[in-house]
């Protein structure tokens, strides 16, 4: 397997929404998660392991990804919700 391939689209999977395109909502969360993670190894590795900056980033970290997966399923119920609500009568077999 090429390696430069795998990479590029392991990094794509990152920022495509399910329909296909490119998210920049899913670029900038990204982007400033890999800078705030190698921050964190630069401050390590210059200063020495601090306690406190892991349980920063740590607590940031997963808050982010807790707020992120519960907006995608309020968003999806929301969605679902309302394509039942605009569901043609006729299609629906009844």
């Amino acid at each position: 397997m090429n390696p430069i391939r795998f990479v590029r689209d392991l990094t794509m999977g990152l920022i495509t929404s399910k329909d296909g395109s490119y998210s920049l909502t899913k670029l900038a969360a990204t982007t400033f998660h890999f800078q705030l993670a190698i921050w964190l190894a630069w401050h390590t590795y210059t200063k020495g392991f601090d306690m406190e900056a892991w349980i920063l980033y740590g607590t940031f970290a997963v808050g982010h990804a807790g707020y992120d997966k519960t907006m995608a399923v309020v968003n999806s119920f929301k969605t679902r919700k309302m394509e039942k609500e605009n569901a043609d009568p006729a299609q629906s077999g009844s």
